[in-house]
């Protein structure tokens, strides 16, 4: 099975597939889409979007109109941007009455960033590019709203008059034929009249397939493409996903960290610091004894058990501090892996091409996902040997760790704010603007593989 950290639902798919053409019952597929009740759904959406659209363009039009005649005044661009919400505003109702009305799933755009201060706020407002999406549709949709609606309605009101003709045919008024005959029904050409039985037999039959079957499918495809139009600029574009998807994977990682803090604030607390002031109380015991005259060899106890203590001290200082940061990458990510794979529980087979320098802040997260993944890979694969290759190219760096172990290793899609397992390894990857991809069918092999930058760009 392969699985990968790329939301691409969330990508690629704003509008996902709408039922307009699934879940009909036998009696709906064999009578047409006539009764299914997403036809009439999307009919009303067609009259219901046809009314929002005549008030969105008088919005849209205004907006701009107003904008432009009041650019060169102070209160114009306030007003804009504040119009501009307004705009967010109506593309959000829109958006609700589709999703509602034709079952889509267009994601909301992310949300209004207000900036600092009165500044801020207008130079977000006039930068809204969600706003300026939502004028746009707005705009536009008059003219899509007039023609689908104009196409459904017509194919509906020709389907319906085919099929009621033989009741209102009657009331039409007497016309004359070119032979100076009289006939009572709808002409075409010069001397066709429908006013026979059999002609009149065929209008039914022609209006009830317009009505049952043409109308639905033309009523319900055109709705789809309105649909399409407002998840294209309603809904969230592809940059801004992957914005959000950064700054979401940043702020995983300073919680991440700040947790981290907090674990080492709580080592010094309850063991580091009780062992301070172990040995300053045995070291005050010992200078007050030896203060009151008693001999060297009688306090050698007191002073030997504070030794030991202060090495104890030591070595979980050592730990921790090896733990902010693996004393092997002082030398190197090649050295640092080096050094992994031979106090690995597996042997590990390392192939290395590291020609570039990484900054610190990858060569970390690096050795700590492959650190993960060969601990993993001891832990529940079955395999005896791993395999590690580490490279780089101009911009990036890559990793891959394989097995040939049971397999069947597989995300969980749950953030891991410690770090740990095979989704930590995705999150710490991502944290820094990396992609982690697991490939690990039943049976084996496993192979993991990490692309992460060389050097990470610190934005505003």
């Amino acid at each position: 099975m392969t699985t990968t950290t790329h939301d691409t639902e969330l990508v690629h798919a704003a509008l996902e597939p709408s039922p307009l053409y699934q879940g009909w019952t036998r009696f709906e597929r064999c009578t047409g889409r006539f009764f299914a009740p997403i036809t009439w759904r999307a009919f009303a959406y067609h009259v219901l979007m046809l009314c929002a659209a005549i008030v969105g363009f008088t919005y849209s039009v205004v907006t701009v109109s107003l904008g432009l005649s009041l650019a060169i005044l102070v209160v114009g661009l306030p007003l804009t941007g504040i119009m501009l919400l307004g705009a967010r505003v109506l593309g959000t109702s829109v958006r609700t009455m589709t999703n509602g009305l034709l079952g889509t799933r267009i994601r909301p755009p992310l949300p209004f960033d207000r900036g600092r201060g009165f500044g801020g706020f207008v130079k977000a407002g006039l930068s809204d590019t969600v706003g300026w999406r939502a004028i746009a549709f707005l705009f536009i949709s008059l003219v899509t709203s007039i023609f689908t609606f104009t196409v459904s309605i017509t194919f509906f009101a020709a389907g319906l008059g085919a099929v009621t003709y033989f009741y209102w045919y009657g009331y039409l008024p007497l016309q004359e034929a070119s032979d100076g005959s009289l006939h009572r029904g709808a002409q075409f050409m010069s001397n066709y009249f429908i006013d026979t039985p059999g002609r009149i037999a065929l209008q039914f039959v022609i209006g009830l397939v317009l009505l049952v079957w043409v109308w639905p499918a033309v009523n319900n495809a055109s709705a789809k493409l309105h649909a399409v139009l407002a998840a294209a600029l309603l809904g969230p574009t592809e940059g801004s996903i992957e914005r959000h998807q950064v700054l979401l994977n940043r702020a995983r990682s300073a919680e991440a960290g700040a947790q981290r803090m907090r674990a080492i604030e709580r080592d010094l607390h309850d063991v580091t610091q009780a062992q301070l002031v172990s040995i300053a109380m045995k070291l005050g015991d010992a200078k007050e004894r030896l203060a009151a005259g008693e001999s060297p060899e009688a306090v050698l106890g007191t002073l030997d058990s504070a030794h030991l203590i202060s090495k104890d001290a030591l070595t979980d200082l050592r730990g921790l501090v090896q733990g902010i940061h693996p004393a092997a990458l002082n030398d190197g990510l090649g050295t640092a892996l080096s050094t992994l794979a031979s106090t690995s529980a597996l042997r590990v087979r390392l192939e290395l091409a590291l020609s570039t320098e990484l900054s610190p802040a990858v060569e970390l997260v690096a050795y700590y996902a492959i650190a993960e993944l060969l601990t993993n890979a001891a832990k529940h694969s079955g395999a005896a040997e791993a395999q590690v290759k580490a490279w780089t190219d101009a911009d990036r760096l890559y990793a891959t760790v394989t097995d040939h172990g049971m397999g069947g290793a597989q995300l969980l899609g749950r953030a891991s704010l410690h770090g740990t397992g095979l989704d930590g390894v995705a999150e710490r990857v991502q944290s820094v603007g990396g992609s982690f991809d697991l490939n690990s069918p039943a049976g084996g092999p496993t192979t993991a593989t990490l692309i992460l930058p060389r050097t990470l760009k610190v934005d505003e």
